[in-house]
């Protein structure tokens, strides 16, 4: 069976079982042998659910510890808040879903655990406030809830739903039991169920990420099919390459099993990007293999191109690993797991590559006009004609102003890195248009602000303030946390405590006694909200405002401004010497922990990927300031797209994090290829320019055709509709295209210029 695409060859220059067919041979069966493992792996870890943010990090973390401390003196984050229209104080439907989630045939796992550990609703905590011991009139109980659980309109309200481990685990079924229950009870469509909460953002991760793997996976794979065929000219050669890389992909998905590691949704890009680097490096290997076709026949053409491209292959797959495995200095699993999965399925594929490829070649090579180019440039037909030598001439000729414009882009843009900034608050995982975000904006509108910011005070066993003077300590904390955060409504525990008497005289002083007496009864009774808490070492009273959830703020300056604002009422009360101290608590600290270690992650893996690539670039050109110099046209593309974004303050978030080491590792690989062909012309005898010119001659057309493979096959998942993945793609496409305009005319034109001086004639020993 002949798989080329042109002539067919002569019979008698046909080898037919090399060591190296053999070697391919071999390697296919073992590859074959092993496909039913990967498959079960791949399965295996794509079955289960997706990490949630806080999972993330790991239990080492000290703002995840201080979260887990807070969750386990008050009450877990994990819950559902659910509202809808005609969800409205003591309407039927809403004491319906309380019945259903509470009851005795409340939903629960398989061994009978429940769902769902309890529901706090506007019409429950209304009747806490208007019932003894506190006997409010519903007039203020009303207002004392309103932008909290009830909204402007004193009627609509909403319900909270918190989750147990058991609902967590299976939460995509419990949330669709949630919806379920309120459109039998409440009579409604689902349109008009409207949840939120971190249990709704994890659900809509999860289903927006496994959507856009069903949905775009085998588009992608389908489209980078068709462009190595179209780059490749030989359908056969383009499936084998296509199957070898995508046997890496599996391999990848079993490294992730063994190592234990879990499906996340920035892993759902990782597979394509393996098979598109893997193609990628199949069309540098083939190219090698059709330059040595053209200059010494079929015989041994296996052997000189293993020669001829080895090194530059190897050290293109080595540093695209090194760029994806800088990500495992991330405390993120995401980043981690991603960084170190995809750089072993990278260098798997080189390794398949050059076991199979080569031998098949040497079977069935390609005999297409691609070959005949080849064979015209072998016999030294020029390299003058065409749009690839019109090309390099152009960059040859203005390569003044070129570098000129280059460096200038660069210092420009470089001055807006400083402002880069990250972000994980749920507007920045999905487009305006998105259902979650809608849902957000309805219960916003309706009822009130849902991300808590908390700050919880603590009282030492031994200090001497009396209930009533806590209160009153607290009623100050959170008057001044509500100007903070410009939040109408703070809850703490005094919205279940009586107004304490204002005035002087004796009657005052005695109604201050009552209430201090009723206060101490009062205390007892709310234990159950969840606001006060005895522990073996003191007191805690917590005290929770909340802000929108698509507000643009900066959680660090908040939570800085949180703290100097409260500072000083501490210290007026007495401070530590009265065993008082404060801190900001929650959620929020923890998001904010989350969002510097993705700014620091983004530092961190890219210099230390630069910093290793250099030394590489070094070893290979020989020189210090050769390898810096070939370092220049990889950096730049990262320089202009952080600086931008830096600039225009657009926040980064955990997919477009990953996007600058991985790009600068990819990008190494055309400037190695390219200076592998200039540096041997220059070696040869060729001045500069005229090594541009072979250079250009023999690689430039793989080097494009590869970074549109590789564009095009990630860029089909720009269209997700979950915004990591979605940017990544188009920021890795826009620096994978910005590297090959790097490669082919800001190199040969710094190449030709004084910094091509760095790039001496090396003489054979």
């Amino acid at each position: 069976m002949d798989v080329s695409d042109g002539t067919t060859p002569e019979a008698p220059e046909r080898p037919r079982w090399t060591r190296w067919f053999v070697l391919s041979v071999c390697t296919l069966a073992l590859m074959a042998a092993a496909a039913p493992l990967i498959a079960f792996s791949a399965f295996n870890v794509l079955s289960v659910e997706a990490t949630t943010p806080i999972d993330w990090v790991p239990l080492r973390f000290a703002p995840r510890q201080a979260y887990q401390e807070f969750v386990k003196e008050f009450e877990s984050g994990d819950v559902v808040v659910v509202s809808w229209p005609g969800c409205e104080l003591g309407s039927p439907g809403l004491a319906r879903l309380v019945e259903a989630a509470t009851g005795d045939k409340s939903p629960r796992d398989r061994q009978g655990r429940p769902w769902f550990e309890g529901i706090a609703t506007g019409s429950t905590v209304l009747d806490r406030l208007i019932e003894p011991p506190l006997s409010l009139d519903r007039e203020t109980a009303v207002e004392r809830l309103t932008g909290v659980l009830v909204g402007p309109d004193g009627k609509t309200t909403l319900a909270v739903i918190g989750f147990t481990p058991e609902g967590l685990a299976d939460r995509k079924h419990a949330v669709a039991w949630i919806r379920n229950t309120i459109r039998q009870t409440a009579m409604i469509d689902d349109d008009a169920v409207h949840m939120a909460g971190p249990v709704i953002d994890n659900v809509s991760v999860d289903v927006a990420s496994n959507d856009s793997l069903d949905t775009y996976a085998a588009p992608a794979a389908l489209l980078i099919l068709l462009l190595t065929w179209w780059s490749l000219k030989s359908f056969g050669y383009a499936c084998l390459v296509f199957l070898v890389s995508l046997w890496c992909v599996g391999l990848a998905f079993a490294t992730m099993y063994i190592w234990g590691d879990r499906m996340n949704p920035v892993l759902i890009v990782m597979p394509v990007l393996v098979l598109a680097l893997g193609v990628s490096g199949g069309i540098h290997l083939v190219n090698y293999l059709v330059e040595s076709l053209a200059a010494g026949g079929r015989r041994g053409a296996a052997s000189r191109a293993i020669r001829l491209g080895w090194l530059p292959c190897l050290l293109s797959a080595g540093t695209t690993a090194i760029g994806l495995a800088s990500l495992v200095v991330s405390e993120l699993e995401p980043i981690r797991a991603f960084g170190f999965h995809a750089s072993i399925a990278v260098m798997a594929t080189l390794i398949s590559l050059f076991l199979v490829v080569p031998g098949v070649f040497e079977r069935w090579p390609i005999r297409d006009r691609r070959l005949q180019s080849h064979q015209e440039a072998a016999a030294g037909s020029g390299h003058g004609g065409g749009f690839t030598q019109g090309f390099a001439a152009f960059c040859i000729r203005f390569s003044p102003a070129i570098v000129l414009v280059f460096f200038a882009a660069m210092v420009g843009t470089a001055a807006g890195v400083p402002g880069i900034r990250t972000s994980v608050r749920i507007d920045t995982l999905f487009p305006p248009e998105s259902r979650v975000i809608s849902d957000y904006r309805w219960i916003e509108e309706h009822i009130g602000p849902l991300v808590p910011i908390e700050v919880m005070l603590e009282f030492a066993k031994d200090s001497p303030l009396p209930p009533a003077e806590r209160l009153a300590l607290l009623e100050r904390v959170a008057d001044r946390l509500g100007e903070a955060v410009d939040a109408s409504t703070v809850m703490s525990a005094a919205l279940f405590m009586p107004d304490t008497p204002q005035g002087s005289g004796p009657l005052a002083s005695a109604r201050r006694r009552v209430v201090a007496k009723k206060l101490e009864r009062s205390l007892v009774a709310i234990d159950d909200m969840k606001y006060i808490r005895n522990r073996e070492g003191g007191q805690l009273w917590r005290a929770t405002a909340r802000i929108s959830a698509l507000r643009d703020v900066d959680y660090g300056e908040l939570l800085n401004q949180v703290r100097a604002d409260i500072a000083p009422i501490i210290a007026e009360a007495g401070g530590e010497a009265r065993g008082i101290s404060v801190a900001c608590t929650g959620i929020m600290p923890l998001v904010h922990a989350i969002q510097n270690t993705l700014l620091s992650d983004l530092f961190t893996s890219f210099l230390s990927a630069c910093a290793l690539i250099l030394v590489v670039m070094m070893i290979v050109e020989r020189g210090v300031f050769a390898g810096l110099v070939a370092m220049i046209s990889n950096v730049f593309p990262m320089i202009l797209m952080f600086g931008f974004l830096g600039w225009t303050r657009t926040p980064l978030d955990i997919g477009s994090v990953m996007t600058a080491s991985i790009a600068l590792g990819m990008a190494i690989d055309g400037t190695l290829h390219f200076l592998t062909f200039f540096r041997r012309s220059i070696d040869s005898g060729l001045e500069p320019p005229a090594a541009v010119h072979a250079a250009f001659e023999h690689c430039a057309a793989a080097m494009t055709e590869s970074t549109v493979v590789c564009a095009l096959g990630i860029l089909i998942f720009s269209l997700s509709s979950f915004a990591p993945t979605s940017r990544f793609s188009w920021m890795l496409a826009l620096l994978m295209l910005a590297a090959l305009a790097g490669d082919l005319v800001l190199l040969p034109a710094m190449l030709v210029g004084p910094l091509g001086r760095c790039f001496k004639r090396r003489h054979a020993s």
